[in-house]
């Protein structure tokens, strides 16, 4: 009894000190980039975003209710994360777990990436959250089967959905593991229940034209070649997530590998199903660490289990968990703490370039190119309302919802840029060496709401003669416009990087005007004289501008094409 009460005793003490110094952290470091596009998100509370579902939103409403400045950001992630060190120590079992509460703490605290998520707040941070609770459930519903063990399932699985869409792997992997959960009737009631909880997200993508389907599965790989240092860094990662502490934790899931227990069978299934499902996406594209970082979990569940019995382990666990906690803490500092190294982070200096812009360019629209993470830290850092325009290589993202069918006319706008271009009028520097440069514009018109698409899906090209294809112009202004205001453009995209090559084009129509929401025929021409390497630059789409001071911008998808002599 009363080593129970001294374990439970420790770990509040742990967690509730660590929660203190995540608000600390929190309210004194500036908000990543990605995290003021969140808190955009919450702006305008939905039931979907473009690039997530909303409960990083719904996070961050939480924080903004309580608190304002930076801890209204991040304050239900400090909360969020004390819950889920609770949770993954409710769900350890083992008969030595009181002794060992502190090497619980060790384990946990000193997993680099996890930790992450206790003083920032993204997509990740609720999925952790839910992620324990399915690891917790799914352990309550192999030793019970009890009606709170299928509505916790129940409830974790869709708070996993509404977090991010990698949490179906989690669910995939663990059925994976135990083809004969699939026999049980009330887990399809479970499934069912998920099912309609999540139905609210389901019907805004389908409502929105399912725009982060469309984004993850088509947009975001469409232009992709294979890139060797992609899946380096994928190995990379693997380490990073964890931290110096890597070898005995990787071999604690090696030794765990031929367990025959179904719960840890199903954890080795998360962790290698992660670690391949995201070793096979690196041939598609750039991965990212935060992508695997669910299987710190299962790590950490198996390692707590494999270190309890082995003293010599535990040993050179417990020194390389201190240095690597030193690592981590020293980190926290450099975060908020400007100035001590000259190493410049995504934490420093945001809120002053935001207002130093805004200070420079007082009653002008601003208009972001190609940075949803500028358009979004100058709104949050000046209180002003900032705008997001892509030009022929951005991509799409919330700021396009956000602005649909709206006009950014202005009689003077600021277009704010990441490259320098012959127009500047000015640059403000962010960090080392990154800046923006700012072009204004006098009686700015804009183009964002037209939209001109091909009209057959296949493109083939004739070489050193003029190309004809039938074209579609949607006009989504609110106010007529006239094919006589723009000049278009063929651009065609290298496969490796985000380069063009633009041709000058002829766009003909019968039509002298465009109505609101009204969409015309015409035809577009350009000559294949100066046409690129089509293995270097493999797609191609439609631009357009209206001023030598405008970049041009894309107006239609991206098409693979044919080039024939």
């Amino acid at each position: 009894m009363k080593k129970t009460k001294n374990a439970k005793l420790l770990f509040f003490s742990v967690v509730i000190l660590v929660f203190i110094l995540n608000v600390i952290q929190g309210g004194l470091t500036e908000l990543l980039p990605d995290e003021a596009y969140y808190w955009v998100y919450s702006q305008h509370m939905d039931w979907g975003f473009f690039d997530h579902p909303p409960l990083v939103a719904v996070w961050i409403s939480i924080s903004e209710f309580l608190f304002s400045n930076e801890i209204g950001v991040r304050f239900f992630s400090a909360i969020s994360f004390s819950f889920l060190l609770y949770i993954v120590w409710k769900t350890i079992d083992h008969p030595k777990k009181e002794e060992y509460t502190w090497l619980f703490l060790l384990i946990i605290l000193s997993t680099a990436l996890l930790n992450v998520y206790g003083f920032i707040t993204t997509p990740d941070t609720p999925l952790m959250l839910f992620v324990a609770l399915f690891l917790y459930a799914y352990k309550e519903y192999l030793s019970k089967k009890s009606l709170s063990s299928y509505l916790l399932l129940a409830i974790s699985v869709a708070g996993m959905m509404y977090s991010k869409y990698q949490g179906i792997l989690i669910v995939f992997f663990v059925v994976l593991s135990n083809l004969r959960m699939v026999r049980d009737p009330r887990l399809w009631l479970t499934a069912l229940l998920a099912l309609v909880l999540y139905l609210p997200h389901l019907y805004w993508q389908w409502a929105n034209d399912f725009p982060s389907f469309r984004y993850h599965l088509q947009e975001r790989v469409s232009n992709r070649t294979y890139k060797f240092e992609h899946t380096l860094m994928h190995f990379v990662n693997m380490i990073a997530i964890i931290g110096l502490t890597f070898p005995i934790i990787y071999k604690a899931f090696f030794k765990n590998i031929r367990t025959k227990d179904t719960y840890n069978r199903g954890l080795n299934f998360i962790i290698f199903g992660f670690l391949l499902f995201f070793f096979f996406s690196s041939f598609r594209g750039r991965v990212q660490a935060q992508w695997i970082v669910p299987i710190s979990i299962p790590l950490i569940l198996i390692t707590y289990n494999y270190l309890t019995d082995r003293e010599k382990a535990r040993k050179w666990f417990v020194r390389l968990a201190f240095i690597n906690i030193a690592i981590m803490l020293i980190a926290r500092v450099l975060m908020f703490a400007e100035g001590i190294v000259p190493v410049k982070l995504n934490t420093h200096g945001n809120e002053a370039w935001a207002l130093e812009l805004q200070s420079d360019t007082p009653g002008q629209e601003k208009i972001f190119i190609n940075s949803y993470q500028n358009t979004a830290t100058y709104w949050y850092y000046t209180g002003e309302k900032a705008y997001y325009m892509k030009n022929f290589t951005g991509r799409n993202n919330h700021f396009v919802l956000l602005q649909e069918n709206e006009d950014l006319s202005a009689k003077q706008a600021a277009l704010v840029s990441r490259i320098r271009l012959d127009h500047t009028d000015f640059g403000t520097h962010i960090r080392g060496k990154d800046s923006v440069f700012t072009t204004v514009v006098n009686d700015y018109k804009d183009l964002s709401q037209i939209e001109i698409q091909f009209t057959d899906e296949e493109i083939v090209l004739k070489k050193n003669t003029p190309n004809s294809f039938d074209v579609e112009i949607t006009n989504h202004f609110n106010r007529t416009i006239s094919p006589t205001e723009f000049e278009v453009s063929i651009g065609f995209i290298k496969a490796r990087k985000k380069e063009k090559h633009i041709l000058k084009a002829l766009l003909q129509t019968k039509s002298t005007t465009i109505a609101p929401g009204e969409t015309i025929k015409g035809i577009i021409t350009f000559n294949t004289e100066e046409i690129p390497n089509p293995e270097i630059f493999t797609t191609l789409g439609i631009g357009m501008t209206n001023s030598n001071k405008i970049d041009i911008i894309r107006v239609s998808k991206l098409h693979k094409y044919l080039l024939k002599d």
